[in-house]
Parts: C-alpha cells; sequence; structure tokens
C-alpha cells in the first residue's frame, strides 16, 4: 500500500470521526441496487440539511471505533456498499424525507418485482425488424404501423412476486420504461443514546394524524358523557345544562322570563286547533247571538215599534165572518131604498 493511499485513509478516518461527534443524529443506508444518478438526486435533496458520505465500510467502521459513537450498535449496520447520513433531523423526520423522494428505475434480470409492470398500448418508435421479435417473446401483441412497431393492448409482463425475466427486461430497456420506484434505504439512525432500526421509522405518517384525530375525538366524546369538566367540554356541558333545565321548566309549568313565549306559543297551537275541531254552524249561530247583544239601544227601540205595528195591524183585520155579516146588511139596505122609491 503506497503512502498515498495510507494518507487518503487517515483523512478519511479523521474525518468521519469528527462527524460521528459533531451530528446528534447519525443514520446509515444501504446503496445496494440504488443507481450513482438516483444517490446524486438524493445529495441534493439533503444538500441544507445533511452531510452525505460514501466511503469504503472499514473506513466507516474505524472512525466508528474511534468516535464516542463506538458503542451505538451502528456498526452492525456498517456493510456492504453504505451511506452515512449526518443530520440534525430527527431520525422519524430523517427517514420520512427519505421515504417521500423515489425514483424510477429499470427492472433487472432475476430481480423480484414489487409491483405489476405494465406496458402501455401505443407507438413504441421501434423500426420492424429483430425488436418484432423481442416484443413477442416478452408477451406483447404488437402489429405494424407504418415504419414502426405499435403495441395493440396494454399488457402486464411481470406479475408483482415474480421475477424479472431476461426478456422482459431487454424490453423494458428498449422502450425506456422504468417501472420500478426506488429510495435510499435507510437502515438504521441513531440519536441521542437510541438506536431506531428502519421498521420502526417506516409509518404512514397521514394514518397515525388521523389515529391521533380519532383518539382525541373519543376523548372529547367520553368526557362529555361523563360530564368531565375541562376546558374543552366546558361550553357543551353549559349549553346542555340550559337546555335540560328549560325543558324541566316547561315540563313542570314554571312561568319565568324564559318559559313565558313557550307557554303563550302551546296556548295559541292549541286554541288554533281547538278552532279548527268546531262546527262552522255552531260558531255563526253564536257570532249571530254576539252580534244581537252588540246592537244599540236605538236600533232595538225601531225593532220594538215596528213590531207593534205589526200586531196592530193584524187587530185592524176583520175575520171572515164578521165581513160576511156586514156584506149581508148592506144588501138588505139596498133593497129597502128600492122600494122606497118605488113608492
Amino acid at each position: 500500500m503506497t503512502s498515498n493511499a495510507i494518507d487518503w485513509k487517515k483523512s478519511q478516518v479523521e474525518e468521519l470521526k469528527q462527524l460521528f461527534d459533531k451530528y446528534p443524529i447519525v443514520g446509515v443506508a444501504e446503496l445496494k441496487n440504488f443507481s450513482a444518478n438516483l444517490f446524486a438526486d438524493v445529495r441534493k435533496l439533503l444538500a441544507d440539511k445533511a452531510v452525505v458520505k460514501v466511503s469504503k465500510t472499514r473506513i466507516f467502521q474505524k472512525a466508528l471505533e474511534q468516535s464516542k459513537l463506538k458503542d451505538s450498535g451502528l456498526k452492525d449496520f456498517t456493510k456492504d456498499s453504505i451511506a452515512v447520513v449526518f443530520t440534525e433531523l430527527n431520525a422519524f423526520e430523517l427517514y420520512s424525507l427519505i421515504k417521500k423522494n423515489k425514483g424510477n428505475s429499470p427492472a433487472k434480470t432475476g430481480m423480484i418485482s414489487p409491483i405489476d409492470i405494465i406496458v402501455p398500448a401505443g407507438d413504441t418508435g421501434l423500426p420492424p425488424g429483430p425488436a418484432l421479435s423481442d416484443l413477442k417473446a416478452a408477451g406483447l401483441k404488437v402489429k405494424l404501423a407504418g415504419a414502426s412497431i405499435e403495441v395493440s393492448e396494454d399488457t402486464v409482463v411481470c406479475k408483482k412476486g415474480e421475477k424479472v425475466s431476461e426478456a422482459v427486461a431487454s424490453v423494458l430497456s428498449k422502450l425506456n420504461i422504468k417501472p420500478i420506484k426506488v429510495k435510499l434505504n435507510l437502515t438504521a439512525v441513531y440519536e441521542k443514546g437510541e438506536l431506531f432500526k428502519a421498521e420502526v421509522l417506516d409509518f404512514d405518517e397521514e394514518e397515525v394524524f388521523n389515529n391521533f384525530v380519532s383518539a382525541r375525538q373519543n376523548a372529547f366524546n367520553l368526557a362529555l358523557n361523563l360530564s368531565y369538566t375541562n376546558s374543552e367540554t366546558i361550553p357543551l356541558l353549559l349549553t346542555k345544562a340550559v337546555f335540560d333545565s328549560m325543558n324541566l321548566a316547561l315540563e313542570a309549568n314554571i312561568m319565568n322570563s324564559k318559559t313565558i313565549e313557550s307557554f303563550i306559543s302551546k296556548a295559541n297551537l292549541q286554541a288554533s286547533v281547538l278552532k279548527s275541531k268546531v262546527k262552522q254552524p255552531f260558531l255563526e249561530k253564536k257570532v249571530d247571538q254576539k252580534t244581537q247583544e252588540e246592537k244599540p239601544a236605538e236600533e232595538k227601540k225601531e225593532e220594538t215599534k215596528t213590531e207593534e205595528k205589526a200586531e196592530d195591524k193584524k187587530e185592524d183585520v176583520k175575520p171572515e165572518e164578521k165581513v160576511k155579516e156586514e156584506t149581508e146588511n148592506k144588501k138588505e139596505e139596498t133593497k129597502e131604498e128600492k122600494k122606497e122609491e118605488k113608492k
């Protein structure tokens, strides 16, 4: 080993040791199956939030042994090709930030597909020739469309959990389809005396937030049903008490400034219902009687005089027998007058 190599290693160890001692949060990430282009994107993402270092495994281990984190447990995760992230973000923030920023990667031969890989229908842009056979070998339905090959319909070329075949990997590469979403695999994060593994850090933030909201609502409902007083339940408990006391006063016919309007409204309603059930002729008779009673005294006198005149007229009318008698008397008088005239 040359002196330059030894100096470089010593310099790397010292730099990493200082970083281990400086930063409160240190994460270890695997670089296996993670492309250089995607790693460059991660560096840009963390540029103002963290320091990302890549080096040989032995150098990391040596720097770790010389730092204050030698008993942190991170050494068990410094295997194969790794990157170390030094930051002041807490462990969960760091993991969430990296998890949300995924990149597209090609499907490689022999890998287990994490999803159903679909080739969409449409023009491939590939000219007829050997590519036609390759597309058919991958299970695609194809046809010639002018000077290029066209896929007739959407096709699943590899199902989730299956190995990616060489034919499928080749076709996906030719079509520039990168179906695999990949992220930097953060395997462990050390923070203030605790080592968090990936399975602990990996959780659904939205689900956790909804669980907190649900728990708060359940706690509030429980406190309200138990009449447990606190700053959240007091306004509703007071409102409920007001309504309950109002209902009690109405049921017990207790009249006060709060219930009087309700009693009046209730009485009006009962009167309207009662009125609707009474027969109309009876009402008209009552109204007529009331009108008669309310007539002025003068009108009553006039009616009395009219009635008396009618009675007088009835008395002036002669009975039928009297009329007959008078008629006969007149006839006799007429006869006597005629006899005297003859004499």
